[in-house]
């Protein structure tokens, strides 16, 4: 009775691991719907928005978005751009507005939205939420706190003058309702004169030499009453300046810095951007300047009288122009008050009208001359005497194509013996790219594309080939292919496509051995493509045992093979490929993939030989039984 229950007993535990064998090898292959295969992608799919606002402006703008904020304070407190490239570029409409979906690194909870356009906030720190990035300008300035215009009882020099009150910011309580910006060809000259940073001086600019020619004044005349209005467009400085103006009878210049009358017109001339939202203005933020006559105020100056300018640098502290000012600070538009002698500032009159002037101020060494840039609005028309002022060069002009560009770059691991498991160090073939992305300005859709690959590492025995295919495009999409840096591959048969593909597909190299280390470019024109048609780096794949035969593809998880693919692998060894529901290159037990595209990873360390990745890398584990939504930094902890 023990014995044959004993015999009952061990059938019954045979035929429960048997069953219980079969139901871990196919459960997940006969049970998990195709679309609910974890896809072991880095990147997120996000939809963005961008709205700055320009409605009617007929003014298009670039933007970035980054991974961390792009912008520095340097040794000398000038807000200068750090050498690094976004995440992502495009372009708005006319009226600056982007609506997209795009794909980012699936670890970013944050991001960085810049844009170098005047009229834009920059940097903007944006989450992201529910799949989404959303950025409104209009209603990201009013909830801004700078806007709270509460009485500061705010401190300045004795012997200054104000038009106003001002928050704790520095933001004025006498702005005038709404904000006001020019055209967008104006807009486009102030950009490229004030706002972008080409990394030279101003006066050694080509344009800018005439800005400082003998006679050359930055000071405005009137010859006719008028209001005069001093409308805020940026800064980029990184002290918190306050700026105003003075004025005097034409003709009689102030020989020394006790002989003006400063009044002050922006307490705090940074934008509200400035250093985690500290900042006081939004392009297009204006005052009324007002005449003094010496006791009491006036909304018009009179004929024969000038404007000047000054800046105070590092002016603004803890709500207060400081009462007491640091004057080896002080910056004039009249060079000769000034303790070096440098002419501090730039006015531009608008060569169509003479009711806009831009002005451009440096604070500090570098002499870009755009530490606080804004324009003058002249109410009365010819009542300015243009003799002396320049007029702004006609150099800005909208982004052009060549400038709307991302880069994608990473790192692509292959295992060389699918179907079968392999010992998952992920390491057979590492393949690192680099691939800009260029799209027109008017739709944001892409017309071509430059790649590098550069075979890193070839830790499999087999040879093993690589390519990658255009899944979503047709061949008659692609034209002017050019591939350089490897002996072409023989399955290509001397065309510039594979032969016998549905899709565009190229075959970069047959034996990685022969160009690690090289780089291998390949670059195509599109026909204003959808960009998420071709995210690279596309459909990537390696052929193993080339020399054999190209039959035999490795892609990434759900990644479909090309027509030249051995269908009759899928669904052997650990494959657990489902081909009449489109679902390829998942195994069997959902726990490793057969390839890797480290998305927006710079040097990912090559693994060690038999080292599985996910002890390489102990938190693999976590992030892949979560299905990416924990540990998507696995990559930055390895194992110690």
């Amino acid at each position: 009775m023990g014995k044959r229950f004993l015999f009952i007993a061990t059938c019954i535990t045979s035929t429960l691991l048997l069953a219980t064998s079969c139901l871990e090898k196919n459960d997940v292959y006969v049970k998990i719907p195709a679309d609910q295969f974890f896809d072991f992608d880095l990147n997120q799919k996000i939809n963005l928005s961008v709205d700055y606002g320009f409605k009617g402006k007929d003014y298009v703008v670039l933007f970035d978005l980054y991974d961390e904020n792009p912008i520095i304070e340097n040794e000398n407190g000038e807000l200068v751009k750090k050498d690094i490239s976004p995440i992502y570029r495009a372009a708005t409409d006319k009226d600056g507005k982007f609506s997209g979906e795009i794909q980012i690194q699936s670890a970013l909870s944050e991001v960085w939205l810049y844009s170098e356009y005047a009229g834009t906030l920059s940097p903007i720190q944006l989450e992201v939420t529910d799949n989404s990035i959303m950025y409104n300008q209009e209603k990201y300035i009013a909830k801004a706190t700078t806007r709270a215009l509460t009485p500061n009882n705010h401190q300045y020099p004795d012997d200054w003058l104000t038009l106003g009150d001002w928050s704790t910011l520095g933001t004025p309580t006498y702005l005038t309702p709404g904000r006001v910006l020019p055209d967008a060809k104006t807009l486009y000259n102030i950009n490229e004169i004030f706002v972008k940073y080409n990394g030279t001086a101003m006066e050694q600019r080509d344009y800018g030499k005439a800005f400082f020619a003998p006679g050359v004044s930055s000071e405005i005349k009137i010859i006719k009453a008028t209001k005069v209005y001093l409308c805020f467009i940026n800064s980029s400085a990184g002290w918190y300046n306050s700026v105003g103006y003075f004025s005097y009878p034409t003709g009689q210049e102030p020989q020394s810095v006790s002989e003006v009358q400063r009044i002050i017109a922006f307490p705090s001339a940074t934008s509200i951007a400035h250093k985690g939202e500290t900042g006081a203005l939004v392009s297009g933020d204006r005052v009324l300047l007002k005449y003094w006559d010496g006791e009491k105020f006036h909304d018009e100056f009179p004929a024969g009288v000038t404007i000047g300018w000054w800046l105070q640098g590092m002016g603004f502290e803890a709500g207060n122009v400081k009462p007491k000012v640091d004057e080896k600070y002080n910056r004039f538009s009249l060079s000769h008050l000034n303790s070096d002698g440098k002419q501090r500032s730039v006015s531009l009159r608008d060569p169509n009208s003479d009711q806009l002037v831009a002005i451009g101020f440096e604070d500090n060494t570098d002499l870009r001359y755009n530490d606080a840039t804004f324009y003058l609005q002249i109410e009365e028309k010819g009542a300015i005497d243009e003799s002396n002022t320049p007029t702004i060069p006609d150099v800005g002009n909208p982004p052009s194509n060549t400038e709307n560009f991302t880069t994608y770059y990473g790192t692509l691991t292959f295992e060389d013996l699918w179907p079968s498991m392999g010992d998952y160090d992920m390491n057979d073939v590492m393949i690192d790219y680099s691939c800009k992305v260029y799209k027109n300005t008017s739709n944001n859709r892409v017309y071509k594309i430059e790649n590098q690959f550069i075979p890193r590492h070839n830790g499999g025995t087999l040879q093993s080939g690589f390519g990658f295919q255009l899944s979503s495009v047709s061949s008659g999409d692609v034209s002017n292919i050019t591939i350089d840096g490897a002996e072409q591959s023989q399955y290509m048969q001397g065309a510039n496509q594979e032969p016998g593909q549905s899709h565009p597909t190229f075959l970069l190299f047959d034996n990685i051995k022969g160009v690690l280390e090289k780089t291998i470019t390949i670059s195509f024109e599109l026909n204003d493509l959808v960009e998420a048609n071709v995210v690279p780096p596309y459909n990537p794949f390696i052929f193993v045992e080339s020399d054999k035969g190209r039959g035999r593809e490795v892609h990434l998880v759900k990644y479909p093979p090309t027509d030249k693919a051995d269908f009759g692998l899928f669904g052997t060894g650990s494959d657990a490929s489902r081909t009449d529901e489109g679902l390829y290159y998942v195994m069997n037990r959902l726990k490793f993939p057969f390839a890797l595209n480290l998305a927006s990873i710079k040097d990912f360390p090559t693994p060690d030989e038999s080292v599985r990745i996910d002890l390489a890398y102990p938190q693999f584990n976590d992030w892949v039984k979560s299905e990416g939504k924990t540990n998507k930094d696995w990559y930055k902890h390895p194992a110690q």
